[in-house]
């Protein structure tokens, strides 16, 4: 019954799902990226069960490759062969994404997004005007351990996965404890994008198993009742 009721939406509400395929998934030995494909499977095979169709559809700097998930659970193995064969990299533009969702997709619905929501052009907005078109959220946003608490220590040379841009910063513990802090506010304006409309957030570590996600986290941002 639990997975029965997944998505709380009306009957015939198109379900579609977003699932970032930029070069910061990849980072951290491509831990997100293999964690996001694996629950993107997951949310398909709850609609399989439940027959409901589900419109998958990567994105980097614009929409890219879509899987079709519907027709029954017999269906998986095709929705699992499509997500599998997805490939990521590039850099992430929410601005064009969203622009260009909302052009081909006019029909109001539910939109999951996931994603570890890192774009230097704040995806705030487009993830706004989304929800201005009347489509209902759910945001889960995807990290590794070391995204929100960085392990190293010292003199560091950073790069960015997505653009190449470098810098470099002495970390140590007091910059450790303000970057987590900034971390969870930017998971919290996050969270407020989607509430605003009714829409539901889950902040999802790939240290997590599935199965603690599936029956914990999304019960409790109301993803499955």
């Amino acid at each position: 019954k639990m997975f029965l009721k997944m998505f709380q939406v009306e009957p015939r509400v198109p379900v579609r799902l977003l699932l970032d395929t930029s070069a910061s998934m990849l980072t951290h030995g491509g831990a997100k990226w293999e964690y996001s494909r694996k629950l993107a499977g997951a949310l398909c095979y709850v609609g399989l069960v439940r027959l409901d169709t589900i419109e998958v559809q990567g994105f980097a700097g614009r929409l890219t490759e879509r899987v079709h998930s519907g027709g029954g659970r017999h269906r998986f193995s095709g929705v699992m062969d499509g997500l599998c064969s997805l490939q990521a990299g590039g850099a992430t533009d929410y601005l064009r994404v969203v622009r260009e969702f909302i052009g081909a997709y006019p029909q109001r619905g539910l939109v999951i997004v996931i994603s570890d929501f890192l774009d230097d052009q704040s995806c705030e907005k487009a993830l706004q005007y989304l929800t201005d078109f009347g489509h209902e959220l759910m945001l889960l946003q995807i990290w590794a351990d070391e995204d929100r608490t960085p392990p190293w220590i010292g003199e560091l040379e950073l790069r960015d996965a997505e653009t190449g841009a470098g810098m470099k910063l002495d970390f140590d513990e007091e910059a450790r404890g303000r970057y987590t802090r900034s971390f969870d506010e930017y998971c919290a304006s996050l969270q407020t994008v989607a509430l605003r409309s009714g829409g539901r957030y889950a902040g999802i570590a790939t240290s997590q198993s599935l199965e603690s996600v599936i029956f914990g986290d999304l019960i409790r941002a109301r993803g499955i009742a």
